[in-house]
């Protein structure tokens, strides 16, 4: 809150949302910081105290380097407040990763990406985090008693002094234990004011010298929540995943969270969730009813377009920040929060998008490159949502062949050669090749990228060598070895991939949405999109825009119209029969074409040629041409929204014909 004179500016403020007083039956909430229920309000977590092998606590989800569980707000009468997420700082998980195999990768490290997420929020999202100070500063370790339900602080036995996670570097190193600022490995300890400290090792296969114990050893009986005092997250809970919500707004009803056999429902906005007459009668839709069906289209059709443009808006922002692309978006990094904006208002007007990944790409230096390259933070599995290319490092072993070796610049010398392999590369232009020449009992690493112009034979790629500076003797050798065969050479190649993958993403999200039903499944949604996005490309007609060659070749083959018409919107029989002659056919296959554009590389009309083609200093920009243009198309859909389609279907046509041409009016114009 700002004051300016006598005006007050309120900036955007955590909602808080909860309706029960005992939400869970087998579950307390326990405070996770000192003063307990003598505060005045209580961050806790949920643990459970059913029987014994009930779960401890509530897992909602875990991300590559954090387990994120249930809480509440609580206040000093023991009243839940607000559901909450508690983040909780996972490096067991990190460690095994194929990222800490790729770099590096330390406690430092994670340290700074965490408190790095914390100042992302801050800045863009200030209301979703609730900050404490443990986003940049270790708690105390939290074990959970599982008999109790109770949280436990662990205390060394011996001098009752509090376990506590060692950062200390120098008595890390006199107990013989690996550094914490430069590996992965944790300890706790009894320390600093004891003169033979205690020390227990946190990370599996963490060294273990004599004495020390691993912590699950010493620690027994007792359930870890977070034993390493690992950074925290506090943010409102997102109950429901992007999707779920899509799929409400077509007419599924949603029950609750599930954990185990048991399922949770928030109660408050959510409550209205679970029964369709509650969804269609009162106050989900702005109309409702039978007399509304035909505005519940284009209502649910533009909430959709909402839906797209929040996911676009939340990755640009935070690809912004950061200048970092994720390369693991998937569905679940799209959570969503409802709320109850006032009595009888629509409620799923009030949906809010959180972009819920916390794991950006990381990025690799190259020499002499004024382009960023880089690697997922984890191995990318197979995912309809993410392009499907090589992702990580292709290795082998080639004979290089040096072709010329170019004067030297102020920026270096380069050089071109060829790679000869057993098998096609299949190298782009984009890619990075790194090849390392065994020279006069030295080793000399040379980058550069492919040269698709030349025709050359099965398992030949040329490529030439980006600027770099070499020592007198190494350019005299490699002089000396021109047109000459150098065998035993090691090579990787490495894709340039940036946010046009995410925006691949965005694209096949697009189409889950608007698209996907009980008949159209995602897989088959995904192909047909794919195919009419090569069949447009095939007619491309730059002076055309998209959605009128879009009209053109449903109108001349109406199977498209049946796999991709509007009418796969809605779940309701009544309003799919009709869904044609509601939705205006040029807006609808205009978002059809905006959709299309998403997906890099698919055609002229994609906004990104390839899936590297980002400027490397500004790789948020590539969305800015899609957000536009996605809300001129929402401005178009809400001018429809309120107008009454059960009398005036027969004048729509001449209506949104005056609408358009207002519009590309103004396109023209700007």
């Amino acid at each position: 809150m700002t004051f300016k004179g006598w005006g007050v500016t309120v900036a955007g403020m955590i909602s808080l949302q909860f309706d029960e007083t005992q939400p869970l039956e087998s579950f307390r909430a326990v405070s996770l910081w000192a003063g307990g229920r003598e505060a005045p309000l209580s961050i806790c977590l949920f643990v459970g105290t059913g029987p014994a092998g009930s779960p401890p606590f509530i897992l909602l989800r875990e991300t590559l380097d954090a387990s994120i569980y249930l809480g509440c707000l609580s206040d000093r009468s023991g009243h839940s407040k607000a559901w909450i997420e508690i983040w909780v700082q996972n490096v067991d998980r990190m460690a095994f990763s194929f990222s800490a195999q790729l770099e590096s990768l330390t406690n430092s490290i994670l340290d700074r990406r965490w408190s790095e997420r914390a100042a992302m929020l801050r800045m863009l999202k200030r209301g979703t985090i609730i900050e404490t100070g443990a986003e940049v500063h270790h708690p105390l370790p939290v074990l959970i008693d599982g008999n109790e339900g109770s949280l436990i602080r662990p205390v060394e036995p011996g001098t009752q002094r509090a376990f506590v996670l060692c950062e200390d570097e120098k008595a890390l190193k006199l107990a013989g234990l690996p550094s914490y600022a430069s590996s992965l490995h944790r300890y706790l300890w009894n320390g600093p004011e004891v003169e033979n400290p205690v020390f227990v090792a946190l990370t599996g296969g963490a060294p273990l010298p004599t004495g020390i114990k691993q912590a699950t050893d010493y620690f027994k009986g007792l359930y870890p929540f977070n034993p390493g005092g690992g950074l925290l997250l506090v943010r409102p809970w997102a109950p429901l995943a992007l999707t779920e919500f899509a799929d409400i707004l077509s007419g599924k009803t949603w029950s609750g969270f599930q954990f185990g056999k048991e399922v949770l429902r928030p109660g408050a906005a959510y409550a209205r969730l679970q029964d369709t007459e509650e969804m269609l009668y009162r106050g989900g839709h702005l109309f409702s009813g039978r007399a509304g069906k035909a505005g519940r289209l284009l209502e649910v059709f533009h909430l959709k377009l909402n839906l797209i443009l929040q996911a676009l808006e939340e990755t640009r922002a935070a690809i912004r920040f950061q200048q970092l692309p994720f390369l693991v978006l998937g569905a679940e990094s799209f959570r969503l929060q409802l709320f109850e904006l006032g009595t009888g208002l629509p409620l799923f007007w009030s949906a809010q998008v959180d972009l819920a990944e916390s794991n950006c790409a990381m990025a690799i230096s190259v020499v002499g490159s004024d382009s960023r390259y880089f690697i997922p933070p984890e191995v990318p599995g197979p995912s309809i949502y993410r392009p499907q290319t090589r992702s990580l490092p292709l290795r082998g072993s080639a004979t290089v062949r040096i072709r010329k070796i170019f004067p030297p610049t102020p920026e270096g010398t380069s050089l071109e050669a060829t790679l000869a392999t057993d098998d096609r590369l299949h190298a782009t232009a984009s890619d990075l090749i790194h090849v390392r020449l065994p020279v006069a009992g030295a080793r000399v690493d040379l980058y550069g990228r492919a040269d698709e112009s030349d025709a050359l034979a099965k398992g030949e790629t040329r490529f030439r060598t980006l600027p770099q500076f070499l020592s007198e003797p190494v350019q005299s050798t490699l002089e000396e070895l021109a047109g000459a065969p150098v065998g035993n050479a090691s090579f990787e190649i490495l894709p340039l991939l940036t946010s046009p993958c995410d925006m691949y993403t965005i694209g096949v999200l697009a189409i889950r949405i608007l698209l996907v039903d009980d008949e159209n499944p995602l897989p088959i949604a995904v192909d047909e999109m794919l195919s009419l996005a090569r069949e447009v490309a095939n007619e491309h007609k730059p002076q055309v825009a998209v959605g009128k060659r879009l009209q053109t070749i449903v109108e001349r083959d109406p199977r498209w119209a049946g796999s991709l018409g509007p009418h796969r919107l809605v779940r309701e029989n009544d309003l799919t029969q009709a869904a044609a002659r509601i939705l205006p056919a040029d807006l609808w296959w205009e978002t059809i074409g905006l959709v299309i554009r998403l997906f890099p590389g698919i055609g002229p009309d994609s906004f990104c040629r390839d899936l590297g083609d980002a400027p490397s200093s500004a790789l948020d920009c590539i969305f800015d041409e899609a957000i536009s243009q996605i809300n001129l198309l929402l401005l178009r859909s809400r001018s429809l929204v309120l107008a009454d389609w059960n009398q005036n279907l027969e004048i729509h046509d001449a209506i949104y014909e005056v609408i358009a041409k207002k519009h590309d009016a103004a396109a023209k114009k700007r």
